[in-house]
């Protein structure tokens, strides 16, 4: 039975399977024979950039910002900040905000009003210490649109605290040790992403950053039931999930039994 090659396997971006945008695809041989087992779709900058959009829309407003993982802060090197702001900018105004009755809406409304006041009081506090507004959406009641946030400096309101809602504090760097140091200078340290073309470097990246989950070109919002999770700093102590659950959860108790009669020496 011969293999229909012409079904090629699909990239899954954005919340759909896609053809690469390079056109082209590489072989997964049998060692034994060299037949071709599979052939896969090759990613290009086009694919990469779909990918890189989805997981930053999801992770910095999904459920408008409201999860402990979100994320608050992208630190984005000098030589491609303007570019990285300007695909984000035009990919968060595109994110319908109202009700999450919609089945098209993608921001619906923060918990409480006092939410909505408390993150529009750090925007504002941010602009005042120098912060640029890239895009602020429409405010409708506790509907708060998504707020990109430029020119950020660690010292900002908007980078020290967490917003919980759907607002991006984007902050420039020259190096990767600034990036890695910026990223440290935070009394938080629950979950962090590091995005790269070099995996190894990633990961070299993430062993430097003080969280208690930094996830190489994925999300920030990450939970698997049988890998541990858990903060540094202010973000908790402990884990939980999966055996490190069970030693959060319980004590360790010596029960012994004697069972001959024991000689003591007076």
């Amino acid at each position: 039975m011969g293999l229909d090659f012409s079904l090629l396997h699909q990239q899954y971006i954005d919340g759909e399977w896609r053809d690469g945008q390079s056109g082209r695809a590489y072989r997964d041989e049998n060692p034994y024979d060299g037949s071709t087992v599979a052939l896969f779709q090759t990613a290009s900058k086009d694919d990469v950039d779909l990918a890189y959009l989805a997981a930053q829309r999801a992770q910095a407003v999904a459920h408008q910002g409201q999860i402990c993982m979100c994320t608050n802060r992208v630190i984005v090197h000098r030589s491609v900040y303007e570019q990285f702001v300007d695909k984000l900018v035009t990919k968060v105004s595109s994110l319908k905000c109202g009700s999450p009755h919609e089945h098209d809406t993608v921001i619906g409304p923060l918990i409480n009003h006092r939410q909505v006041e408390l993150l529009l009081q750090t925007v504002d506090e941010s602009v005042a210490q120098g912060a640029v507004i890239a895009y602020r959406g429409a405010v409708e009641g506790n509907v708060v649109g998504p707020i990109v946030l430029t020119d950020v400096a660690p010292s900002m309101a908007c980078a020290r605290k967490e917003m919980f809602g759907p607002a991006i504090a984007v902050i420039p760097v020259e190096s990767e040790d600034e990036a890695v140091r910026v990223a440290n200078d935070s009394d938080f340290g629950l979950s962090g992403a590091v995005h790269t073309r070099s995996l190894e470097r990633g990961v070299e990246i993430a062993k430097r950053i003080e969280s208690g989950m930094v996830h190489v070109n994925d999300g920030t919002v990450n939970d698997e039931p049988l890998v541990a999770f858990g903060g540094e700093k202010a973000s908790g102590v402990g884990r939980y999930n999966g055996d490190w659950a069970l030693d959060e959860f319980t004590t360790f108790k010596w029960i012994s039994i004697q069972h001959e009669k024991r000689d003591y020496p007076f």
